[in-house]
């Protein structure tokens, strides 16, 4: 065999080991890899929102929707905090100095009558009360008025001293720190009949009189002259 006739016979030899190999390997089905088709995301539909008609109302009817009110939780500690007061810078502090009272403020009181009558000193007689007349200061002002009505009758060994009285009694003037600045007037009349062994005498009066009187701001102060005593009555001093 010549070096040709060895070259084609392992061409052949060679091609004969491939077609055994081939014939004899399995045949692996092969499938197919799928194609990736990308998904295309869909378009949003919109959906038509329906508009609502209100129903219809009667007339003169009008309906206002009533808010509902927002509750709100507490949180925290509620106690409110004190706001701080700002106070103003005080002025002048120099304390002004209060002036006393002066005594005359809401002074009341009353003047007592004691009068000595007819021939009363002839018979050794002394001034006796027959009454008073009540009186008040309103702001310097001295006001005061009454009625006096006496009757009284002095039995001695001698014989009988009878007095009457009917008199109206007003008092005006004003008070100051020195005193009391007054007119008492007198309007009446009166009657006085003494009676002795061997005597009999009346002595009746009728009209008007008016006594100046000052008196000191003391309780007692008397004021006097002839067959006449005033005595200042001040209880609330």
């Amino acid at each position: 065999m010549n070096i040709k006739s060895s070259k084609i016979w392992l061409l052949l030899a060679s091609l004969g080991l491939i077609t055994s190999t081939v014939m004899c390997t399995p045949t692996v089905e092969v499938t197919p890899t799928p194609t990736l088709t990308p998904t295309s995301t869909p378009e949003p539909t919109f959906t038509p929102t329906p508009t609502l008609t209100p129903a219809p109302t009667a007339p003169g009817l009008t309906f206002t929707p009533t808010p509902t009110p927002t509750v709100l939780s507490p949180s925290g500690d509620l106690t409110p905090t004190p706001t701080p007061t700002v106070l103003s810078p005080p002025g002048d502090l120099t304390p002004t100095p209060t002036s006393s009272p002066s005594p005359c403020d809401s002074l009341s009181g009353a003047i007592e009558l004691q009068v000595l009558v007819g021939p009363a000193d002839a018979v050794g007689l002394e001034p006796f009360a027959v009454g008073s007349v009540s009186f008040t200061v309103v702001g310097g002002t001295v006001q005061g008025a009454d009625h006096i009505t006496y009757q009284d009758i002095l039995i001695e060994d001698w014989g009988t001293y009878e007095v009457t009285l009917d008199l109206d009694i007003t008092i005006s003037g004003e008070c100051e720190e020195a005193g009391l600045n007054v007119t008492l007037d007198l309007a009446g009349s009166q009657y006085v009949e003494v009676k002795a062994e061997g005597f009999h005498g009346q002595y009746p009066w009728q009209g008007e009189h008016s006594f100046y009187l000052t008196f000191p701001l003391q309780d007692g102060a008397t004021v006097q002259g002839e067959g006449w005593v005033f005595v200042l009555r001040l209880p609330s001093l």
